[in-house]
């Protein structure tokens, strides 16, 4: 029996595809969709749990290992090498064809909206064109492939590639699921989920413990490898991996010396709060990686660091060593830190050049390590921590972070100002027994810095906002 569906109906399209998807497979594109709605129409904490628990337990291995990231905002594991490299421009292109509108229609649509995923709806629900053949439905495992293709056409006609690809996805699926697609690629779904509700779900779905999941996933960093090692029953095999950059530990924030001695009420290790690029080394195998603080690969920028790390070892040996290191670059020219906007001219260059290393001479100051020749150190104290340091030998322009150990507000407030004095943010103050913990934000480190100048200003170029502040200036 078939049923027929008046084109021209935003509300019937979607239904359409719902009746004729709502008896597949939990694997359908559909499927994941509708739970994407009902996890975004409860304000519900625990009924965005207990949806998605339901859904996560009711996939095979393959559809969870790509639903889980999906749910996270990402597509593609952390250690990948793919990337989509689908902007915007191409975005707005394939949709002012999808739905014969020009170029202007579909940007004053977009600012209307406020929200890519809603243009892309809006778009696909008056689409005047269809596949010249009939399309299987949507699955998560065919649009996971599509993805991996679109992230492997590189170089010449590339770009008209990825159009096609992305084309072929959204006419292929309703509206709903166009919006959807949108969201995914653009790493924004806006239904009211963290990571750490992903997390909460996959133990819930499995019978985990929460804490088992959620350590799981600082030493891995890969929602889906966890959501799978949930499943089976082996969250304890989860292991720190070199070049796989992890979450980084963070620091909350105090004002006074006085308040932290008055809390901690014991020693405290004292080091500099340098103004640079946090960055997480890897050394493993003798490749090389730093990653930024969104775990982005930044190795391009960084040659001379790299080639620094070749030749770090251990006072005690002579051996190489593999290592994951944590701490700051940063631009620097006799003896005092250049601005941080000297540094982000590095990021903007591909090509780092021995004139630009010259001009933006650079170190990294090691203050912290999280794995060295196989173990993990993020259970061990800081204390613990910065003595393993002490025994590697670094050669510039990598060095080793000093620091001191303070007893009173008055050697805070001291070593506060030679920071300030020599050209730093302020001082960061640690627990010396606490652990590493891994993208987590705590009292374990604190942040003194001074409080910035306010100013008055008058606005005079302001960007329309989206998801939440559609209709709003906001940027």
């Amino acid at each position: 029996m078939f049923s027929f569906y008046n084109v021209n109906d935003d509300t019937s399209i979607n239904e359409a595809y719902i009746l004729i998807h709502s008896s597949n497979s939990f694997t359908q594109f559909s499927y994941f969709v509708n739970v994407c709605e009902k996890i975004h129409a409860t304000t519900s904490k625990n009924m965005k749990v207990n949806i998605l628990s339901e859904y996560l337990f009711s996939l095979n291995d393959e559809s969870l290992s790509i639903a889980a990231p999906f749910f996270s905002n990402r597509i593609f594991p952390r250690d990948s090498i793919f990337t989509l490299n689908i902007g915007f421009s191409i975005i707005m292109q394939v949709l002012s064809e999808i739905a014969s509108l020009d170029p202007n229609q579909i940007q004053q649509i977009y600012l209307r909206h406020g929200d890519m995923g809603a243009l892309s709806e809006y778009a696909v629900s008056k689409k005047h064109m269809a596949p010249l053949v009939k399309q299987e439905a949507l699955t998560l495992s065919s649009i996971h492939d599509r993805f991996g293709r679109v992230a492997e056409a590189v170089g010449s006609g590339s770009g008209k590639g990825k159009k096609n690809i992305l084309k072929g996805l959204l006419i292929t699926g309703s509206p709903l699921e166009a919006k959807y697609l949108i969201k995914i690629i653009n790493g924004e779904l806006r239904i009211g989920l963290t990571e750490g509700l992903v997390e909460i779900a996959v133990s819930k779905a499995f019978n985990q413990e929460l804490e088992d999941v959620r350590d799981a996933m600082l030493v891995s960093g890969d929602i889906s490898q966890v959501a799978l090692l949930a499943k089976r029953n082996i969250l304890s095999t989860a292991i720190i991996k070199p070049l796989i950059p992890i979450s980084y530990m963070l620091a909350d924030v105090m004002f006074t010396a006085e308040e932290i001695i008055n809390y901690y009420q014991k020693p405290l290790i004292c080091e500099y709060k340098y103004d640079g690029i946090r960055a997480q080394m890897h050394k493993f195998k003798g490749q090389i990686r730093l990653f930024s603080r969104k775990l982005a690969d930044v190795t391009y920028a960084f040659p001379e660091l790299a080639n620094a790390a070749e030749v770090t070892k251990l006072s005690s040996s002579s051996s190489d060593i593999d290592v994951i290191l944590d701490g700051e670059v940063m631009a620097i020219q006799n003896g005092r830190p250049l601005h941080f906007q000297e540094l982000q001219k590095r990021l903007r260059k591909k090509n780092v050049t021995e004139q630009i290393i010259e001009a933006i001479p650079l170190i990294y100051v090691v203050y912290d390590i999280m794995y060295l020749n196989g173990e993990h150190t993020i259970r061990k104290s800081i204390r613990e921590r910065k003595e393993i340091l002490s025994n590697i030998l670094f050669t510039k322009p990598i060095i080793n972070s000093s620091y001191r150990v303070v007893n009173s507000a008055q050697e805070i407030i001291v070593m506060f100002e030679k920071s300030r004095d020599t050209g730093h943010e302020g001082l960061v103050l640690k627990d010396p027994d606490s652990q590493y913990h891994p993208g987590k934000r705590g009292r374990h480190w604190i942040k003194l810095k001074k409080e910035l100048d306010t100013i008055d200003a008058v606005i005079l170029i302001a960007e329309y906002g989206h998801g939440k502040r559609a209709g709003l200036l906001s940027d």
